[in-house]
């Protein structure tokens, strides 16, 4: 295991000279605004003192549903008792006080375990796992039991709803969807559908059906839009493995075979012309090349990394960077978590280090922002030649399986118990 290594000041101020936040940036998915969980704003230089100002913070009992921004506010769902039952209740909140503007309750919540146990009064931690997309001034919300809801923005009004159980032969998985839905352009994508349409496309302004095709079991990876060769594509993990769609007409692209077991949670993570998937339980990690010859896709497989050590995450996705993935892999219930830097191309761990669990990582400019699954917020430089540690800092109370999001010079973040709004 690699010790922590503090960068020397002269290497930090390096790094951060200058440092200026963008222009106002949006984080409106749970894989961030371009699918790669890496935010185009850059840090302010005052991060490096490891302190931060807490702009406001909220009750957020139970759920591992992570923030996503737009039109001024951030959104999330979280477990509610109405009516003598518990539902999941979309939620948005304005940006810059956290004072609450609208819930919008939708299906009932029901889970088959998987959060912490707490006192009795409470959630127990448990509750939604999904997060809400945002696009142009509309909230898409994808539920544990395969129910999709757009919301009015500014209301929270429901504008349409479609069940996939009953109408498209959905079948419930164990800890129920937790998957966000994609948004390429005017469509909502989806998988979770029944036979000859498990992947499923909506038009986002009306919930009409453009397209259904595919005969995959669903998973609890979220799908991601990538560009490889030029062309634009959906990437799910779903029973078959990796396989691409095209989410204009829902053509299957192109097909990685990546057997799993009992769940797969992390989404694929693409660099250049190359898609890293891994997965928990045994499995282990993978990458392949993807090339266009012509109209033909062909898929090489560069490397590939079986059981608990090296390149198995649990669910949580990495960030790739110049050529490395960086994030929380192995499995706890098997003795192993621990936060790597690994090559894409080979599948070499560079370097670990502990102390992180089942965390999560993004990217903002140049630096990584990870949050330990116990509320540790770290910044870290990457550096695949050494586990570069510039702060930490505790902000949270529960536990954080939610991935932050960064927007407009603010991190947000989710527990089982809080939310909060960071600046620096």
């Amino acid at each position: 295991m690699t010790p922590h290594v503090k960068l020397p000041a002269t290497a930090v101020i390096a790094a951060l000279a200058g440092a200026m936040l963008a222009s106002a940036a949006e984080w409106p998915h749970l894989m961030g605004p371009g699918y790669d969980r890496t935010s185009p704003e850059e840090l302010p230089a005052q991060w490096t003192s490891g302190e931060a100002r807490r702009i406001w913070e909220v009750s957020c009992d139970g759920g591992f549903s992570s923030f996503v921004t737009g039109d001024g506010r951030a959104y999330t769902v979280v477990p509610r008792r109405i009516g003598g039952r518990t539902r999941e209740v979309a939620v948005a909140l304005d940006l810059t006080t956290g004072r609450q503007i609208w819930e919008a309750p939708l299906g009932v919540a029901s889970y088959d375990g998987g959060g912490e146990r707490g006192a009795a009064g409470n959630f127990g931690g448990d509750g939604p796992r999904a997060t809400p997309a945002f696009h142009d001034g509309r909230v898409f919300v994808f539920g544990g039991q395969f129910d999709l809801y757009a919301l009015e923005s500014a209301t929270g009004r429901i504008l349409w709803e479609r069940d996939l159980i009953k109408e498209f032969g959905a079948e419930t998985i164990r800890w129920s969807n937790t998957a966000a839905p994609l948004i390429a352009g005017d469509r909502v994508l989806v998988a979770g559908g029944g036979r000859d349409q498990s992947f499923l496309a909506f038009r986002a302004s009306d919930g009409e059906v453009l397209w259904k095709t595919g005969d995959d079991r669903a998973s609890h990876a979220t799908p991601i839009l990538a560009t490889i060769h030029g062309r634009e594509q959906a990437l799910f993990l779903v029973g078959r493995g990796l396989v691409a769609i095209d989410p204009a007409d829902g053509r299957e692209l192109w097909h990685y075979p990546f057997a799993w077991r009992t769940s797969i949670g992390a989404s694929p993570v693409v660099w250049r012309d190359i898609v890293h998937c891994t997965a928990g339980y045994g499995i282990g990690g993978a990458a392949c090349r993807i090339t266009l010859k012509g109209d033909t896709w062909e898929v090489r497989e560069l490397w590939r990394s079986r059981g608990n050590r090296d390149a198995a995450s649990h669910w949580s996705t990495a960030v790739a960077h110049d050529g490395y993935v960086y994030g929380s892999y192995g499995h706890a219930q098997y003795g192993s978590a621990s936060f790597k830097c690994i090559d894409i191309r080979t599948g070499k761990v560079a370097w670990e280090t502990g102390g992180f669990g089942h965390g999560t990582v993004i990217r903002v400019g140049e630096n990584l922002l990870a949050v330990s699954d116990f509320g540790r917020l770290i910044l870290i430089a990457p550096d695949p030649s050494a586990y570069c540690e510039i702060a930490r800092l505790d902000v949270l109370e529960g536990k954080c399986w939610a991935t932050p999001a960064f927007s407009d010079g603010r991190l947000l973040l989710r527990s089982t118990t809080q939310g909060v709004c960071l600046t620096f």
